[in-house]
């Protein structure tokens, strides 16, 4: 859903840089920006590029919100494989007791397995709690980082550019477009302060 938003924008973004290609008589093919369809054909349409990849690799706040997400995965992992060793256990001596006949009934032994099999239940069940939470803690923090940036967009490149596009549909840019060093520099720099 979010990729189809993201590639109508493009395709809205590309026919609108089409039409001013085609519609402006005086168009420089070698110009870092594209001339748009006014009533005089002189306002300029700035475009800029930004690499998400290189902008998530090297922007803090992602960085530290990737680690800090990377250590809760850990964190579930070791604490999943502390009960599964448990219950393994409780199963091997569960196993033990039956083959050699310690149980004072067959009643007792079905009793215990049960009880077994009951751990093992809210075990599994832990675990999709779990994971579920993880998958909301994730989606919380690339909703702060998507903010972060649109915000920086929004506050301080939009003064410089009309339109700034990611590499998320474009096949071709041109280096000259492409801010992301620049967007990286100034998002680190707001997220210190």
């Amino acid at each position: 859903m979010k990729n189809l938003g993201k590639s109508l924008s493009l395709i809205i973004a590309t026919l609108f840089v089409v039409a001013a290609f085609t519609q402006c008589k005086n168009s420089d093919a070698n110009a870092s920006f594209i001339t748009a369809n006014d009533s005089t054909c002189n306002s300029a349409i700035k475009i800029a590029y930004v690499n998400t990849d290189s902008l998530l690799k090297n922007y803090n706040l992602a960085k530290e919100l990737n680690d800090e997400m990377l250590k809760q995965q850990e964190s579930m992992r070791a604490n999943v494989n502390e009960r599964s060793k448990a219950l393994e256990k409780e199963m091997a001596e569960f196993q033990r007791k039956y083959e050699n006949n310690a149980f004072l009934s067959p009643d007792r032994a079905q009793q215990e397995y049960q009880r077994i099999s009951n751990e093992e239940v809210k075990l599994q069940e832990y675990v999709q709690k779990l994971e579920m939470e993880a998958l909301q803690s994730s989606q919380k923090m690339v909703l702060r980082v998507n903010d972060s940036v649109q915000n920086y967009i929004d506050e301080v490149l939009s003064k410089a550019y009309d339109i700034v596009l990611n590499n998320a549909g474009t096949l071709h840019v041109s280096k000259k477009f492409d801010i992301t060093d620049e967007v990286v520099k100034g998002l680190n720099a707001r997220y210190k302060k």
